[in-house]
């Protein structure tokens, strides 16, 4: 059996990867005008690698214009890890609050939650072929309203917990952590469905 969720967020191959940061790192304090000549070049050049990226990400469902995902992957990502001596950014010096986790009884309730949505949504289309058209968003909607009073516990030991370390906490950070935790939660179960042979 296999089971095929549409993927919401595409990665790129190594080798691309690699190439779109070594031409960042190049052309890192190009106005847009001149970024945008080299860029034209830069595939002109790399049509090969190019060519064999799109067909990559075609064959996992990429629907948008790949060249212009890689453009603008290149012009407002990659180029951010670079300081002004043309070095990697070192991301462990910037100053960041402590980290703190959610209490493991939600991970395991967020976990459960995208089971059951995943199995509620899932269409077979032949003897061994599913899909399920649910996305992480639909998912998270549904689970801040269908489990209000869990959350309203879970996210007050959360708050506790973090106090009692000295913490800062908001309601903006919070809910920008559920969000992120649950999104994460439904790649790595997607992920692990993919690779679930039945």
């Amino acid at each position: 059996m296999h089971i095929d969720i549409p993927i919401q967020r595409f990665k790129y191959s190594d080798i691309m990867s690699t190439l779109l940061d070594n031409f960042a790192e190049i052309h890192r304090h190009d106005s847009s005008k001149d970024f945008r000549i080299f860029w034209d070049e830069f595939i002109k050049e790399n049509s090969n690698t190019f060519e064999q990226e799109v067909v990559l990400l075609k064959s996992r469902g990429f629907k948008s214009d790949p060249y212009n995902a890689m453009y603008k992957s290149t012009r407002f990502y990659y180029r951010k890890f670079y300081n002004g001596s043309g070095k990697k950014k070192n991301c462990n010096k910037i100053n960041k609050r402590p980290y703190s986790k959610f209490p493991t009884e939600l991970i395991k309730l967020i976990d459960s939650v995208i089971e059951k949505l995943i199995s509620m949504n899932i269409k077979q289309v032949t003897e061994q072929e599913y899909i399920c058209n649910i996305t992480p968003a639909s998912c998270y909607i549904k689970f801040c309203d269908d489990y209000e009073t869990d959350l309203y516990v879970h996210i007050g030991d959360y708050v506790r917990q973090t106090q009692s370390v000295g913490g800062e906490i908001s309601s903006s950070i919070i809910s920008n952590k559920l969000k992120k935790t649950f999104k994460n939660r439904f790649y790595k179960l997607q992920d692990k469905l993919k690779l679930l042979k039945i």
